[in-house]
């Protein structure tokens, strides 16, 4: 870590001098992070991330005056049920607690959430990729988060059939179309090119961010909601076409009927986030393994920088009840600024950093491993590094974000159906949210 001295350089063999040397220059990848508590103290965190108790277990040995109690339970919503409730109830709230970047303005909104700056996380800004920043600190002045890790878009495909049907690996959204048809018409109809989710709003959300969308938009002490932009028009039209055309499906996200579709090769390629390519080896296994790639988010302009949204990512929050505010901050810098803590999150749990020296670290480019070795042995990560540098960063979120989240598989059920045109529905989920928003007390327009 940062406070350890430089080796010194004692006339001693040219092998303790090497030795020495390589610990230097491995210590200092790291920032130097605030100092340590003194005194003894134990954090408790709250987090889903699978081997996370190890993580912090490293901690403690680089800090032993902090013990790191972890507590899992289950997930997103699990957690934020609970930590809503203890911050209501100003009791039972935890050091630290991992929240979704789409989630962190309905938290921060409680009061319950402390401005990091005031603890040094400013200073920090700087070693991470600029957007994820803008996620933990919208108004670039309060940080209510350190950000975790990230999920840029690429697209993951089935090299095998796009040869199989002589295509080219699309590079825009007008060659994504044509190949859905050639697909369609070689296979008659046994395969789709591609799938869209009809019950995840930040997935579509991701789409017309890489467009440049805005959804919400901080406007003085209110907001301005606009989920019917012009980007998100555009992005649901063009998938609504394909879809009616039978060129394109609508299975359900993380289900049998998706993996097996896709293990099968009824579906060619898909958009995923960087956690994504870890999901297709753990669900798919042996099928299909070897036979998937992946390739940067189509554009809507061929040429130039290739521009991407993101789908999912969590920060590390530090609550109010916090005794130990400060020892809770340098854990939660240290989590998502080490390479320690950075290569075990992605190995024990396929986090994609949020920090720029994470996307560089050799873990992520392990071929012999995970997704890497299921993607044909492809340097997966260097694909989404460029996503992730690619990704809009004044994309903000809306403390009634949750509800907007669950009004939109509502919206697009009835599109599906033919009830709604795809701007009805955006039109829709537009009304029927700020209503919503306006009732729960939010200046909105």
């Amino acid at each position: 870590m940062s406070y350890a001295q430089p080796p010194r350089l004692l006339k001693k063999t040219a092998l303790l001098l090497s030795l020495a040397l390589v610990a230097s220059t491995a210590l200092a990848a790291d920032p130097a992070f605030p100092k340590a508590p003194t005194d003894k103290v134990q954090l408790e965190v709250w987090s889903w991330v699978p081997g996370l108790d190890k993580t912090a277990a490293e901690f403690t040995k680089q800090y032993p005056n902090i013990t790191v109690k972890i507590t899992n339970l289950g997930g997103g919503p699990q957690t934020y049920t609970k930590l809503r409730t203890a911050i209501e109830a100003k009791s039972g709230a935890p050091d630290v607690a991992q929240i979704e970047y789409g989630f962190l303005p309905a938290f921060a909104d409680t009061g319950g959430l402390v401005d990091l700056s005031k603890y040094g996380a400013s200073d920090f800004k700087k070693y991470f990729v600029p957007w994820t920043w803008g996620q933990v600190s919208p108004d670039g002045q309060a940080v209510y988060a350190i950000p975790q890790d990230t999920g840029p878009f690429a697209m993951v495909y089935r090299e095998d059939l796009l040869k199989k049907y002589g295509i080219a690996t699309p590079k825009t959204w007008d060659e994504y179309a044509k190949a859905a048809a050639t697909v369609n018409t070689k296979s008659a109809g046994k395969v789709k090119l591609g799938n869209f989710y009809t019950t995840f709003a930040p997935w579509f959300m991701a789409m017309a961010w890489a467009d440049g969308g805005q959804f919400f938009k901080r406007d003085g002490d209110g907001w301005v909601q606009t989920l019917n932009n012009a980007s998100a028009k555009k992005v649901l039209n063009y998938w609504y076409a394909l879809i009616k055309k039978g060129q394109i499906g609508t299975l359900q996200a993380f289900t049998a009927d998706y993996w097996n579709a896709a293990g099968a090769g009824s579906v060619a390629s898909n958009f995923e986030a960087a956690w994504g390519p870890g999901g297709y080896a753990g669900s798919l296994k042996d099928k299909s393994a070897g036979l998937w790639r992946v390739a940067p988010l189509p554009q809507w302009k061929a040429g130039g920088k290739v521009a991407s949204g993101n789908w999912g990512g969590s920060s590390n929050v530090v609550t109010t009840q916090s005794k130990n505010k400060e020892a809770a901050t340098l854990f939660s810098l240290w989590l998502n600024l080490s390479q320690t803590a950075i290569t075990a999150n992605w190995n024990n749990g396929g986090l994609f950093p949020a920090s720029d020296a994470g996307l560089a670290l050799p873990a992520l480019d392990d071929k012999t491993k995970n997704p890497s070795k299921f993607f044909g042995g492809q340097n997966i990560s260097a694909v989404y590094a460029e996503a992730s540098r690619g990704v809009n960063v004044n994309f903000q979120w809306a403390p009634w974000f949750p509800a907007v989240n669950d009004n939109f598989n509502k919206q697009m059920d009835k599109m599906i159906k033919g009830q709604f045109t795809p701007d009805q529905a955006l039109d829709a989920w537009q009304a029927e949210t700020l209503a919503g928003a306006k009732k729960e007390g939010f200046t909105v327009k």
